[in-house]
């Protein structure tokens, strides 16, 4: 059976620290694992952190096109909510009113059983594409 990895990484996430403060930061990271939830454990998927700014997602018994339908819906409807959510979340916990940009990033790759998977979150990381922005309002 084939099975699908996402990999979703936080960039800026050292910006937020250094203008926001750890808390900011750590609630930051909190809502983006919270989103991803949201929409691929409503379909089995399981995630878990591999890195400081970085979620994988297993979806197993799931193919390329299927993941991408819902990591499109996932866009859509981060784009519309999410990114301001975990922005006016992590900003609740900041030590400044500093306005930090960041991006959030995310890739697909298939894996099957007999392939290490490593290999194959290291494929989808190849894979990642910009899925948001946090932009601050011009002055």
């Amino acid at each position: 059976e084939t099975y699908v990895v996402a990999v979703f990484t936080l960039v800026g996430l050292d910006k937020i620290i250094t203008s926001l403060g750890h808390d900011a930061a750590q609630e930051a990271i909190r809502r983006v694992g919270v989103y991803i939830d949201k929409h691929f454990g409503a379909v089995g998927g399981f995630s878990a952190r591999n890195n400081t700014n970085e979620f994988v997602t297993v979806l197993p018994y799931s193919d390329q096109p299927e993941a991408a339908d819902i990591l499109m819906d996932f866009i859509k409807d981060f784009r519309e909510h999410g990114i301001q959510e975990i922005w006016a979340d992590a900003s609740k916990q900041a030590v400044s009113l500093e306005c930090v940009e960041f991006t959030i990033l995310a890739g697909l790759a298939e894996g099957q059983p007999i392939v290490e998977i490593d290999s194959v979150i290291e494929s989808a990381k190849n894979q990642q594409i910009e899925i948001g922005r946090f932009r601050c309002a011009e002055e």
